[in-house]
């Protein structure tokens, strides 16, 4: 267990507490005590204020949960990479297929114009 730390008194030992007659420990205990007393109302208007702007967050947080999970199925719909892929393979392909027509069609056309001349 731990224990506890020890205080030293509050008062010092020059002026002891006033008994009686409400003066307080010290003078000028009241013109303090309505110091925090504003200081308190001042904190009760901050916190007042917080708790407005957190329900504020609280709104906007569920606009933008609404907004990511729109998003997000949105972009579920798109292509993935292997779409892209295999397209481009696809398009090499073709367009392999195609150039090497070409070339052969240049190539052999005095045959090909031969045979078709027949």
């Amino acid at each position: 267990m731990s224990r506890r730390p020890e205080f030293a008194p509050v008062n010092p030992p020059d002026r002891p507490l006033q008994s009686g007659g409400g003066g307080g420990t010290y003078d000028g205990m009241e013109a303090r005590v309505a110091v925090i007393e504003t200081h308190i109302d001042y904190i009760r208007q901050d916190i007042g204020e917080m708790r407005t702007d957190i329900a504020i967050l609280k709104a906007d947080m569920v606009d933008v949960k609404v907004g990511l999970a729109t998003l997000t199925e949105r972009v579920s719909h798109l292509p993935d990479k292997g779409f892209f892929v295999k397209s481009l393979i696809l398009t090499a392909t073709a367009l392999g297929g195609l150039m090497t027509f070409l070339v052969g069609f240049a190539a052999f056309q005095d045959h090909i114009r031969a045979f078709f001349s027949h």
